[in-house]
């Protein structure tokens, strides 16, 4: 009996955590998808992809997908895979690999909820749950809530809402500098050369953080 009875449960706790998957909501331009075995597809509207499946966008093009509650808008000319994409009782779990280009995310908070988001890529790593950002790998900026970037050693700096960072190609982290949010990334090299100005700026700052770009991790405080 109690054998039995520890197998049901272990059945109710499987049959509570379920796969998700992600709906075009806007696609201009050529937006293609490709499914885990499959060929490369035209995005369309309402079209509904899963775990595992690739999204690319074309020059000037740009695709908004959603998963749960949240909202994902793909940059021209961007790479992105679906590789988590997990519903619970208690939330929602999504993990983004991004090969190339730019996103930006949405990730409201659910009350009574839990909502973990997060974006991998070749040199960083954006975890955040309630917030607004846009993140290329590289270059963050917040529109609202506080991120927290942390080095492996346990440091970090906090980024909060409008506000800049980014990790230069020595491996240093920038102190977070106050942007408009209009342009978003789009003309990142300006802000990057206003952040550095900034930090010249102050000589009271604190030191630039000099840590491995392979593995920064973002989270939301």
């Amino acid at each position: 009996m109690r054998k039995i009875c520890l197998l049901l449960a272990a059945f109710f706790m499987a049959s509570a955590v379920w796969a998700q998957q992600a709906i075009f909501t806007e696609v201009s331009g050529k937006v293609e998808y490709q499914t885990a075995g499959g060929g490369w597809k035209p995005a369309l509207v309402n079209d509904k992809i899963g775990k595992g499946a690739l999204i690319s966008t074309g020059f000037k093009s740009t695709a908004v997908v959603m998963v749960g509650p949240t909202s994902i808008t793909l940059k021209p000319i961007t790479r992105l895979t679906l590789e988590q994409m997990i519903q619970t009782e208690g939330g929602t779990q999504t993990e983004l690999y991004l090969l190339s280009g730019r996103v930006k995310a949405d990730v409201p908070p659910q009350v009574g909820k839990t909502t973990e988001f997060k974006v991998k890529s070749p040199t960083a790593t954006a975890s955040v749950r309630g917030t607004g950002f846009e993140f290329d790998g590289v270059n963050l900026i917040v529109d609202r809530g506080t991120v927290q970037l942390f080095t492996p050693t346990g440091q970090f700096r906090r980024v909060g809402a409008s506000e800049f960072s980014y990790v230069s190609a020595g491996g240093v982290v920038a102190s977070p500098s106050a942007v408009v949010l209009e342009t978003g990334l789009d003309r990142v090299d300006e802000l990057v050369e206003q952040s550095n100005s900034e930090s010249l700026a102050n000589t009271t700052s604190v030191p630039a953080l000099s840590v491995p770009i392979t593995a920064i991790t973002i989270r939301l405080q």
